[in-house]
């Protein structure tokens, strides 16, 4: 199966997962909310929707290896899909738009595919790495933005418990006192996203999870922008700081690497 017909098979099956959280949800009491961490939430809607996305992989593509949030590794294959059923779930339980199915496919130790679908605010954003490949978002093609300037930047960011505070709020004032603006979408799939679209600048955040990131450094490889992280041999394995960028050329460049870095 080419590259094109996977990530059509990736983009099918991440609507259709959107769907069920979606019908999921309308029954509050049956989403079993349970707390993984301090703020850190998993419920049956995460659950279902993960072993959806692998029934989905494991009847198409037999065995190719998954990872997913909530399930973990398994199968050993230089075909590998990494998976975040529910990005944003503190979002989604609470009834806010900013969540998100996160499908990525990788091989030979590069990802080369990646969709991310928002049911909530209708976005289906796809791309890969291929001959040919491009990113597209609702089937309109999509690239970073062409800004360079600090004084007009806005910045996605992302933070967890698992890193200092104090380090978060050092960068937030750095990037006020550049006259940069930023966000904190609560969905680090929202937060790449909106930079493979070219609706910021750049994204960065010290500790993200492989299944929280993959598909969206394939959308914004795939749309013309560079991501800085670790190997992913590593990543797998680790979670990691992440640095994403419209252009290195960009004048926030080396303030957000050298956070990244630190």
């Amino acid at each position: 199966m080419s590259l094109s017909d996977r990530l059509l098979f990736a983009a099918r099956t991440a609507r259709e997962a959107g769907k069920l959280a979606q019908t999921m949800r309308k029954n509050p009491n049956a989403l079993n909310i349970a707390e993984k961490g301090h703020q850190d939430f998993v419920t049956a809607a995460d659950t279902a929707v993960e072993d959806l996305i692998r029934l989905r992989i494991r009847e198409a593509f037999g065995d190719d290896a998954v990872l997913g949030e909530e399930g973990g590794l398994q199968g050993t294959n230089t075909h590998l899909w990494i998976i975040d059923p529910i990005d944003g779930t503190t979002n989604f339980m609470r009834g806010l738009p900013d969540w998100a199915v996160s499908i990525a496919y990788c091989h030979d130790g590069e990802i080369v595919l990646g969709v991310i679908f928002a049911p909530d605010l209708d976005l289906m954003a796809q791309g890969h790495s291929g001959v040919g490949g491009s990113a597209q978002l609702n089937g309109v093609p999509m690239a970073v933005s062409k800004a360079r300037a600090a004084n007009t930047a806005l910045v996605t960011v992302g933070w967890s418990p698992r890193t200092e505070f104090s380090a978060h709020a050092a960068l937030l004032g750095d990037l006020i006192a550049k006259g940069a603006e930023y966000r904190r979408p609560g969905a680090a799939t929202i937060g790449l996203l909106s930079v493979a679209a070219g609706w910021t600048d750049a994204y960065v955040e010290k500790h993200l999870n492989v299944w929280d990131a993959a598909a969206g450094i394939a959308l914004i490889r795939s749309a013309g922008g560079t991501v800085k992280m670790p190997p992913l041999e590593h990543y797998l394995q680790h979670g990691a700081s992440l640095c994403a960028l419209c252009s290195e050329e960009h004048e926030l460049s080396a303030l957000l690497q050298n956070y990244h870095a630190s």
